[in-house]
């Protein structure tokens, strides 16, 4: 008897690691998506709505329901300045058509996650792999939102402390830092995190990166296109290929595994550093005399995360 599927929201700001993320979901065995919800972060919160779209329609999936979230940050701010991913948070891509937005339902992100949380308690998963601002505004709005989600999966921070946007600070968290600290103070269910760093240390070669996009399939093909112009910029930066969340994705649908090592944790945010706003603190001495409120992925095997991805590639048609 087939086992059922977990109910799983993927809140997401429409990037171009965010669409291999959720083309690697769409497929899972383990996995139902039955919403998407769109954040402010790669671009603005209605060009994710469109990128989602456009990822959704590659996959041939646009009858997954997708809901926008707010313009703003926790503290009403609204530009991003994310030149990698292009101005549309997905590679500038001319050839990409453009959606008919007119298929985006009318509720909003957080209403949306909010409803089907009290229509599904405890049976809800739910995926960020963007800035955390649905996330914390839900909570603001329902405390007890978090108390009726299965778990959480986050990508996003960094507990080395050293950053990918600034100095110290991961992208996602410094997005939105005082969401990403509502998040981890409140959220309250079971939480997991990938950070920058196992992104960072186990990425696929560029001679496994061309592997991937030599298969012919509709989805493949959409990713080489919105990948092009990052690829070629990382290529004469000399920098590695490190896809994000297509980490998280991989933890999610093969932890047995894909995930080596995890350490409970207390985390927080900084939101008064000079240097550091923005940046996850672990308190691995348990200084702060915290209970533990993430489960801290730290080290994956970098040969089952590539097979997901060839995997995910092979079976795209």
């Amino acid at each position: 008897m087939a086992t059922q599927k977990k109910k799983l929201v993927i809140d997401t700001d429409g990037g171009i690691d965010d669409a291999q993320a959720i083309f690697i979901m769409l497929d899972s065995n383990v996995y139902d998506v039955i919403g998407i919800t769109c954040v402010r972060g790669n671009s603005g919160v209605e060009q994710v709505a469109r990128n989602v779209l456009k990822i959704l329609r590659a996959a041939n999936r646009l009858n997954v329901p997708v809901f926008s979230g707010g313009p703003f940050s926790i503290l009403g701010e609204k530009a991003i300045k994310n030149s990698y991913q292009g101005d549309d948070g997905l590679g500038d891509c001319p050839s990409i058509q453009e959606p008919d937005v007119s298929v985006l339902q009318t509720e909003t992100a957080t209403d949306a996650m909010i409803r089907l949380t009290k229509e599904l308690p405890g049976e809800i998963t739910l995926m960020c792999i963007g800035p955390l601002t649905n996330l914390a505004t839900a909570l603001k709005v329902d405390p007890d939102f978090g108390s009726r989600l299965r778990d959480c999966f986050i990508m996003g921070g960094n507990y080395y402390g050293k950053g990918n946007i600034t100095v110290s600070a991961e992208f996602n968290f410094h997005a939105d830092p005082e969401a990403a600290y509502i998040a981890l103070e409140q959220v309250g269910c079971p939480t997991t995190l990938v950070g920058w760093e196992v992104c960072e240390e186990n990425g696929p070669t560029w001679d496994q990166y061309h592997q991937l996009r030599s298969f012919p399939g509709k989805r493949n093909q959409f990713l080489k296109a919105i990948e092009d112009k990052p690829v070629a910029f990382s290529i004469k930066q000399g920098w590695n290929y490190s896809p994000a969340d297509e980490f998280l994705a991989a933890c999610m649908v093969d932890p047995s595994h894909v995930v080596m090592e995890t350490k409970r944790v207390y985390a927080t945010v900084e939101l008064g550093g000079k240097f550091t706003y923005g940046q996850m603190v672990v308190d691995w001495n348990k200084v702060l005399k915290r209970d533990p409120n993430l489960t801290i992925v730290t080290k994956i095997d970098k040969n089952e995360f590539f097979n997901i991805l060839l995997n995910s590639a092979k079976n795209d048609i």
